[in-house]
């Protein structure tokens, strides 16, 4: 069983973002825990992302931005079939699926939007959507695995999941995480936000592994006191170790949940809206809108909103219900094994 040959094809960077370059790579990393030695990632994304995933032991072939079908096929076409081939980025459209199809037995397509037709062997969304309309006109024998039980939240996480979670009586200090890519607006947003905290509260950023240095300088302008950091290795422990937290639409929301983190969203992608306005829905977890659009004022708002802890209290239980955070072993189980 372990025997068998992983592909993953993703794209990331500052434009596209590292959520998927991370969750790939700890997918990878706990299917080569349990045996699997013969993994290698295609990949379009700058020299960062590419040492990134090096840096975790994994091969690696870069691939040009904006490939064309026939020229990956051509690369594809020059390494043996895979047994399965996962594939995360915006782009995995009918046509690319197709291709890629001819490159391995399993083609599988891990999709949070669920906005292409599809003809992969199985598509894995994890997260809540207004609705998966698209499963009706995509290929019959597509095997869909759809909602919080499958979102492949790192297996650091669920240490968290089981813990109960103490509450301080105010908020004290926060943590602040919409992911690496080029969320320079979003940032400097919240950093404004907290600026009426000064005294009360200590902000904590983590701006992901692209070059910040610029942001980083802007937000200790506006707030001296704040702890800024890059890529960070125990963000799960950060989440736990906070009384609030700031997310992004995407993977963070869910990552809070699962740690019991009461939060408010913001959205720094245009794909995380719906995600967003979902998983508000869902959970009653604030969302303040899309971070070109929201005001420091919408965020402080529900800073001075959530000091209650009764209210603190409830979002955390709440939005911990829907999420248990083990999709890592029910999709391995279901894609790989």
């Amino acid at each position: 069983m372990s025997e068998k040959t992983l592909y993953f094809r993703t794209r990331g960077g500052p434009v596209h973002g590292w959520g998927n370059i991370i969750r790939l790579g700890s997918f990878a990393e706990y299917c080569r825990k349990r045996g699997h030695k013969d993994i290698l990632f295609f990949v379009e994304g700058p020299d960062t992302v590419i040492s990134y995933l090096n840096h975790c032991g994994f091969q690696v072939v870069k691939l040009l931005e904006d490939v064309s079908l026939e020229e990956e096929s051509d690369i594809f076409s020059k390494y043996s079939k895979s047994d399965v081939l996962i594939v995360e980025m915006e782009d995995c459209n009918y046509y690319r699926q197709l291709m890629l199809k001819e490159y391995t037995l399993k083609l599988v397509v891990f999709d949070d939007l669920l906005d292409h037709q599809y003809c992969a062997d199985m598509v894995v969304c994890g997260q809540a959507l207004p609705s998966y309309g698209n499963k009706e006109i995509s290929n019959p024998d597509t095997k869909f695995l759809l909602g919080f039980n499958y979102f492949l939240c790192r297996p650091e996480f669920v240490i968290y999941a089981d813990m109960d979670r103490s509450f301080s009586p105010s908020i004290s200090n926060v943590l602040i995480s919409l992911g690496g890519g080029r969320y320079d607006i979003g940032y400097l947003k919240v950093a404004y936000a907290l600026a009426e905290f000064k005294e009360t509260i200590t902000p904590t950023f983590v701006l992901g592994y692209a070059d910040q240095d610029r942001l980083k300088e802007e937000i200790k302008e506006i707030l001296p006191h704040a702890r800024i950091f890059g890529g960070v290795k125990e963000i799960e422990k950060m989440f736990w170790q906070t009384d609030f937290a700031i997310v992004s639409g995407g993977y963070n929301k869910l990552e809070a949940a699962i740690t019991s983190t009461p939060a408010v969203i913001i959205s720094v992608q245009w794909h995380q809206i719906p995600l967003s306005e979902e998983f508000s829905k869902i959970t009653g977890m604030p969302y303040v809108g899309y971070m070109s659009f929201v005001t420091p004022e919408n965020i402080r708002t529900q800073i001075e909103n959530l000091q209650s802890l009764s209210k603190r209290k409830e979002l955390s239980y709440k939005a911990h219900t829907v999420i248990d955070g083990k999709g890592f072993y029910r999709v391995y189980s279901l894609v790989v094994s």
